[in-house]
């Protein structure tokens, strides 16, 4: 191998002076061109998923409203870490506190909000690729190398995802990827050892696990650059000042500082969990998987100059990630595997550039350059298709969410909730429970969870909201079986809302259920105790009752006509209230068994009815249950009801599109969200 002094293609964008342009370095060019232009479109999908992330008002992941909750109680004065869990607030904070110190700024100036962690988060994750792209040209003075080692970072789809959340993790490693540049820049000086040893430790504050990759790296690297003594002052400078503020931290709060990061830190592990994990990381990253490993390997054998901090950094982060098999594990155990890879790529590209005029060893930087651009177009599809979707669908629920805030809103008491337990923090609301970790805390014997079962069976709390994840019982993870029969036993589903149920206790007085609202020029066609929602241009009306036992009744006087063809649905004529002169017909729907044999429709009104005359509150049949087909989901008693225009000749329309139907709720005089789109469950209310 030539020596490193030997002359390199400096980037593919300017071949050294007088050099012939073969057709070897040509592809190389525009090998590199093409990656550049790849990379720089993930950079785009980085940048846009944050913004996404950041401008989102409530929350994006589980684990953001216990940070702002943390930082709330810091700003008031109260311990972070309590020693036990024997009374309210019955919450854990599992990592050390600085990133909450850097955040509380953002909570005392402009109220609770997320936007702040996320922004931190986002810019940490920048600064992350920056320190990489400047390990690699200080290391190897490749230009391009670095340019990509950035951009391959910012591209894995696990960053993309992680980067826009209020979470410790990319602060963490914006600080262990500072201390290692740190080091790496100046490893004889004074002045990198103290700045490498503080930033070391600030990552190790922000998340324990930080303490085990920059730091080995950083050994290993000062070890061979400047020998042992050097290494192991690094060692006792980083150990020591984590031993002295671990003490400190455990001393002021009475022992709760290891109770909450180490005590109540260790859940169940899952072989099937690392597996899935790790098979979603290999399906993301193949081919830089499969670098990384070459590397680990081929770099100390061939002595290249870096290796000893981008090896030992692959070797930490590795071992790091293999924790991901824990229970409530998430992507962020990969995310410094991810930096490892990028750095390990950019070192592989460095080292197949080195000039070698006339050998056949060029052109492994041309296959290089080709296999990473196609490695960051798969990433950036996985992206796309999986994790950016993840913020823009919360964008799709958005009203329902404002729905939900105004529904907790509007409840005095303490709330028990678990996915958006954020929106209780954002109206400055303490947690009174971090569901997941205390059941885990249960599950272990670690926590007694009897007299919070007996408080959930009393009816102690004004609210429960539990999310329902359509693929994966995720609740049961985060509530105990007991919790659960404890919620079922003593409280009530009254609305849902993006996918989360809001229950209230079963003893408190309801609120009554109109029969027609004061003003309205028609009545209310049926019972709606459990609420209504959305079906198109149609609502649904959810009685509480039995097939066959909750009444539907006619909003108008009209003339009720029912096709030979109908099983299960009616329809009756009237002059409409709204715009004198035309007509409207009322349509009732889904009057029929699951199966849809058996029909609930009143018997005087057999299929083939036509201009029959009915009053105002006469029965027209009873609530049903079919859902679409005998394969469907069950679904509560209701009828299906919508309001559409007459033809010109007063008779049924032809088609029942939903642009044929009318709004009903001036028609019933009643308070509905989302005109149309609101497919939640919510409450039957009259209007103002």
């Amino acid at each position: 191998m030539q020596p490193d002094s030997e002359k390199r293609f400096s980037s593919a964008l300017a071949l050294l002076p007088g050099h012939h342009l073969t057709f070897q370095s040509a592809l190389e060019l525009l090998a590199a061109l093409a990656l550049l232009l790849v990379l720089s479109g993930g950079a785009w999908l980085f940048l846009r998923t944050e913004v996404l992330s950041i401008t989102f008002p409530y929350p994006l992941d589980y684990g953001e409203a216990s940070l702002v909750d943390q930082a709330m109680r810091l700003l008031a004065g109260e311990s972070l870490y309590h020693p036990t869990l024997d009374a309210a607030p019955y919450t854990i904070s599992n990592y050390p506190p600085l990133y909450v110190v850097v955040i509380a700024p953002f909570v005392a100036l402009w109220g609770p909000n997320f936007w702040g962690g996320r922004l931190l988060s986002t810019l940490s994750a920048l600064a992350a690729g920056i320190f990489l792209a400047l390990i690699v040209y200080r290391l190897r003075r490749d230009a391009l190398a670095a340019l990509i080692t950035a951009g391959l970072f910012w591209a894995f789809p696990f960053v993309v995802h992680w980067s826009g959340l209020l979470r410790i993790d990319l602060l963490a490693l914006a600080f262990s990827l500072g201390g290692l540049y740190a080091l790496v820049c100046a490893p004889e000086g004074w002045a990198g050892l103290f700045t490498g040893t503080a930033l070391l430790a600030a990552a190790a504050y922000t998340r324990q696990s930080y303490a085990l990759a920059a730091p080995f790296a950083a050994f290993v690297w000062l070890w061979a650059e400047r020998g042992p003594r050097r290494a192991l002052t690094l060692a006792a400078l980083v150990g020591g000042l984590g031993a002295v503020v671990f003490l400190a931290l455990n001393a002021a709060t009475r022992g709760g500082f290891f109770f909450n990061i180490v005590t109540a830190n260790v859940n169940e592990f899952g072989m099937e969990r690392l597996r899935w994990n790790l098979k979603q990381f290999w399906d993301a990253a193949p081919w830089l998987t499969l670098l990384g490993a070459g590397m680990a390997i081929g770099l100390p054998i061939a002595r290249f100059k870096g290796w000893t901090a981008a090896v030992p950094y692959a070797l930490g982060s590795a071992l790091t990630a293999l924790t991901i098999g824990k229970i409530g594990s998430n992507v962020n155990y990969l995310l410094e595997l991810c930096a490892a890879l990028s750095l390990t790529a950019g070192m592989a590209v460095a080292w197949s550039r080195i000039a070698r005029p006339g050998k056949t060893a060029r052109w492994l930087a041309v296959f290089l350059l080709v296999v990473l651009g196609w490695q960051t177009l798969h990433m950036v599809a996985v992206s796309e298709s999986d994790y950016a979707l993840r913020t823009t669908s919360r964008w799709d629920v958005l009203e329902e969410l404002r729905a939900l805030d105004a529904a907790v809103a509007r409840i005095e008491g303490s709330v028990l909730a678990d996915e958006y337990m954020g929106i209780l923090t954002l109206q400055g609301r303490p947690l009174t429970i971090q569901p997941f970790e205390v059941t885990q805390l249960a599950w272990a014997g670690i926590w007694e969870q009897s007299d919070f079962v007996v408080k959930i069976r009393n009816g102690e709390f004004a609210a429960v909201m539990i999310h329902y994840f359509p693929t994966f019982d995720v609740y049961r993870e985060r509530w105990t079986a007991e919790m659960l029969a404890a919620i079922e036993e003593a409280y009530k589903p009254v609305a849902e809302y993006a996918d989360t149920r809001l229950y209230r206790p079963r003893n408190a007085p309801a609120a009554p259920v109109p029969e027609a609202c004061t003003g309205a020029p028609w009545r209310i066609p049926t019972r709606a105790d459990l609420g209504l929602r959305w079906d198109g241009a149609m609502v649904m009306l959810f009685g509480r009752g039995n097939l066959g036992q909750v009444p539907v009744v006619a909003v108008a006087d009209g003339w009720l006509y029912r096709a030979a063809a109908w099983q299960g649905s009616v329809a009756v004529l009237h002059e409409d209230p709204l715009r004198p002169g035309a007509q409207v017909w009322s349509f009732y729907d889904d009057l029929t068994s699951a199966d849809g044999t058996t029909s609930t429709i009143a018997p005087e009104f057999p299929p083939g009815s036509e201009g029959v005359f009915v009053k105002q509150g006469q029965v027209l049949g009873y609530q049903g249950v079919w859902n679409g087909g005998p394969g469907s989901t069950p679904v509560w008693q209701h009828v299906r009801f919508g309001v559409t225009r007459a033809n010109p000749d007063g008779r049924f329309p032809d088609a029942l599109t939903d642009a044929a139907f009318l709004d009903p709720a001036p028609y019933l005089g009643i308070a509905l969200r989302g005109e149309g789109a609101y497919r939640e469950l919510q409450p039957l209310q009259c209007g103002e």
